[in-house]
């Protein structure tokens, strides 16, 4: 895909957002076009060279409906068995997820990150803080994909998201 200033883009790790314009910038003596990015979850502004945009993933935000459709099975199957037990090895499994940028991969952190709260609480033990962690950034990720694509705000957004999947969530602007 050809991405240009104003086009609607998830960046994985930092969400969704828009590509708000293309400078020039010298390093090492060598000038090279980037884009600068504006993210609608995070505050920073984040500025990526113009020809490594397709090497990190970055891909244009899904449309809404069809953001809206593939959420739905958190309503029907909020939880799944990840069916890894050694803890590090499923924190390298959700990096993965994460890294491929796809809205089915947030999907899927949910769903693992969920049965690991629900087997937790079950068991009277504590929730890790990076199950917490990843449950909210991916919850984050879609919520600010749903805006961006929707033309809309976090907040209704979140509505959106909490009124579908049943899954409670406030998503602000850090």
């Amino acid at each position: 895909m050809e991405f240009k200033v104003g086009s609607k883009v998830f960046y994985p790790s930092h969400g969704a957002g828009i590509i708000k314009r293309e400078k020039e910038i010298e390093f090492n003596g060598e000038k090279k076009k980037y884009f600068e990015f504006e993210l609608i979850t995070n505050p920073l502004s984040i500025s990526t060279p113009v020809d490594n945009v397709e090497n990190l993933g970055i891909r244009p935000v899904l449309p809404v409906k069809k953001i809206e459709e593939a959420i739905k099975i958190l309503k029907k199957t909020p939880t799944i068995d990840p069916k890894v037990k050694d803890f590090n090895m499923m924190l390298k499994m959700f990096k993965d997820l994460e890294e491929s940028s796809e809205l089915g991969a947030s999907i899927q952190i949910i769903q693992y990150c969920n049965y690991v709260k629900k087997v937790r609480e079950k068991e009277g033990r504590l929730i890790p803080i990076t199950i917490e962690k990843q449950l909210e950034d991916a919850i984050k990720n879609i919520i600010g994909e749903m805006a961006v694509s929707g033309g809309t705000t976090l907040e209704t957004a979140s509505k959106k998201f909490t009124q579908i999947t049943g899954i409670e969530a406030n998503v602000k602007k850090e």
